[in-house]
């Protein structure tokens, strides 16, 4: 993140905006196509990411988010509180995700 918030400094007399998109679980094929230990294809979908956000929302959210040239954009349904957990209680957010099914 630190990279992109030098970019947009940098290049912001030059009309170059920076969003950075924060996406939480996503309806996509990401965990059936990830790797298992042996290079063979996971082939399942986890609970999470079945779960989220459709693919058409998700996009209409971040069109949305560049075009109003926002710093930020937290994308996702409840896993969006993770980010004020992990600023405002570290320890928690690390008890909660550790007894997750998700890792």
């Amino acid at each position: 993140m630190a990279f992109f918030d030098a970019l947009r400094m940098e290049r912001e007399k030059d009309g170059i905006t920076v969003t950075i998109i924060c996406p939480g679980f996503i309806q996509t094929d990401v965990a059936k196509n990830a790797l298992v230990g042996d290079g063979s294809k996971n082939n399942t979908e986890d609970k999470a990411t079945e779960n989220g956000l459709a693919v058409n929302v998700f996009a209409a959210r971040m069109k949305n988010a560049i075009e109003k040239k926002k710093f930020e954009a937290y994308i996702g349904k409840k896993e969006v509180l993770g980010i004020y957990l992990k600023r405002f209680f570290p320890k928690l957010l690390h008890k909660i995700v550790l007894k997750s099914e998700v890792r």
